[in-house]
């Protein structure tokens, strides 16, 4: 009876303590969600502006961001021997300051984040609570929706390089293109990147750090994929090289400001700010 008593004393005391585990297991969950909303909340009531200025701190201020766009679908016959050339290329190219962005999609993105190296250069860029499943790269949320997510990678990058694409790829590189970034377009793949659905015709014009020959090697259809391919990685290594878009150089120079800023002397005017001009690797 002593024996059986203890046995039962012994399965009720593994079952409080399973039932325990339990308990606390639920709560560390619950408190894990609160604070995933609570950033997720502030995420959704970012601007778009705010957005990319956060995302570019946390990303490094002295990186140089490289947006991939296109369609999330191949149509081109070497399109997707294309991306892949380029991205197995900038795996190991650039320098430890370069980062990939992708914006989560099918099709160019996905491919291209598969490729790149181990994918420790990759991030995917996508709406609040959303998360694109690549299982390469780190996905990083800004954004409440697509739209919104749209609208902040237009404003993230420092150069863009597009390949196929419709509508909504024409309207990330004319944004990135009106402020100042590099378009690289992959002219030979058609679609957006051809000069379709309001593409920036400033775009399909050969930036500084490009030769005629390599830029000749994005329009020919007929190249080798795999010269296609080095000219674009030459490039993007030109640019990174050459200034910041004049977007990303004003961030910063905000930044430096609100650190930095010099105390007047009392009777003293406060110091003017000087107009610096800003030279953008735009078109030759």
């Amino acid at each position: 009876m002593a024996a059986g008593g203890t046995a039962s004393a012994a399965a009720s005391e593994v079952v409080r303590d399973v039932v325990n585990a339990a308990v606390a297991s639920v709560a560390a969950k619950q408190q894990q969600t609160e604070v995933v909303s609570a950033a997720s909340a502030a995420a959704i009531k970012e601007t778009a502006s705010e957005a990319a200025q956060r995302l570019r701190g946390e990303l490094g201020q002295d990186s140089r961001i490289v947006c991939i766009l296109g369609g999330t679908s191949f149509q081109g016959a070497e399109s997707e021997a294309l991306v892949r050339a380029i991205a197995a290329k900038l795996g190991t190219a650039m320098g430890p300051k370069a980062k990939f962005v992708t914006g989560g999609m099918a099709g160019v993105q996905e491919t291209f984040a598969k490729q790149c190296g181990d994918g420790s250069k990759v991030l995917n860029l996508l709406p609040v609570g959303q998360s694109s499943g690549f299982g390469r790269g780190t996905d990083i949320n800004a954004g409440a929706d697509l739209e919104e997510r749209k609208t902040i990678f237009g404003l993230l990058g420092d150069i863009y390089v597009t390949v196929e694409g419709g509508p909504g790829v024409s309207q990330e590189a004319r944004a990135a293109h009106e402020r100042g970034a590099v378009v690289v377009p992959l002219i030979r793949t058609g679609g957006a990147s051809e000069g379709m659905f309001g593409f920036p015709k400033g775009a399909l014009q050969k930036p500084r750090c490009a030769t005629e020959e390599q830029w000749s090697l994005l329009q020919n259809k007929g190249a080798a994929v795999e010269d296609s391919a080095a000219a674009v990685v030459a490039i993007l290594e030109a640019c990174v090289g050459g200034p910041a878009p004049k977007e990303v150089k004003a961030v910063q120079q905000q930044q430096q400001q609100h650190h930095h800023q010099p105390r007047a002397v009392s009777g003293s005017p406060t110091p003017s700010k000087a107009k610096v001009v800003e030279a953008s690797p735009r078109a030759a």
